[in-house]
């Protein structure tokens, strides 16, 4: 390269322009960090960096971090279909949403961890209560016991998307290590039950004798993640129908 080349290269008339800043542009790279090194490692630096800019620039579009995350949270829902009539009864329906929740959160790393330090209230957060507090309302659950229900499904969907990105991360690791084959949820999980099958059978029965009766069904194999999801979900929503029946 000649220097004249290279100082036509250098010229900053020549230069690609930056993309403008805006609120979405630094929610949008917040995003991509978070779903690139999780959601403790994006800081308002690493952001800026992303977007060639200097910290001092994003403060005009977000007052500090937690902003900044709430921001990424309530994008990661944007992606959330909300369940048709043709999908179902109202319970149907409200188990679909409930699983599109776990795994578009799940998806984005830790995100999902926003919501246990701070109550969600971003516009797709908010679409996604209506939706929930209008399903819960078709099965008969009370206004007065709606709220209630609908938090304790947002802590079992947050519970749940966390132990998604976690297995994700597991499985990227392992690709990496050991290859396609060995990363599979069928593989990690014989793996994984074998690992406490191990730990267990050296209990003594005399002082976990629970624990050593229970063993087989603790690590069978006709578990699998989404049957637990299901059973799990079931059981909430049974509850709430025990506590407060259809008329």
């Amino acid at each position: 390269m000649t220097d004249s080349t290279s100082r036509v290269r250098d010229n900053p008339r020549t230069r690609p322009a930056k993309a403008a800043l805006s609120r979405q542009a630094v929610i949008a790279a917040a995003l991509a960090l978070v779903d690139e090194v999780g959601y403790a490692a994006v800081t308002m630096r690493r952001v800026a960096q992303a977007l060639d800019t200097g910290p001092a620039s994003l403060y005009v579009y977000v007052a500090d971090r937690d902003e900044l995350m709430a921001g990424v949270h309530d994008l990661a829902l944007a992606a959330v279909e909300l369940p048709r009539p043709a999908d179902g009864d109202w319970r149907a329906r409200l188990e679909l949403l409930v699983s599109r929740l776990i795994e578009t959160l799940g998806g984005h790393d830790d995100i999902a961890l926003v919501a246990i330090t701070r109550v969600p209230t971003g516009p797709q957060a908010l679409r996604i209560l209506e939706e929930t507090l209008t399903l819960l309302r078709a099965g008969g659950i009370d206004d007065a016991t709606c709220p209630w229900a609908a938090d304790l499904l947002d802590q079992y969907v947050t519970s749940s998307a966390l132990e998604l990105a976690a297995r994700l991360r597991d499985q990227r690791a392992m690709t990496a290590a050991a290859g396609a084959a060995e990363a599979t949820e069928e593989a990690m999980t014989r793996a994984a039950r074998s690992e406490l099958d191990a730990v267990y059978s050296e209990l003594p029965a005399a002082t976990h004798p629970t624990i050593h009766a229970l063993r087989p069904a603790m690590t069978t194999a006709g578990r699998t993640s989404h049957t637990s999801a299901a059973w799990k979900l079931g059981v909430i929503i049974d509850g709430l129908l025990a506590h407060h029946p259809q008329p």
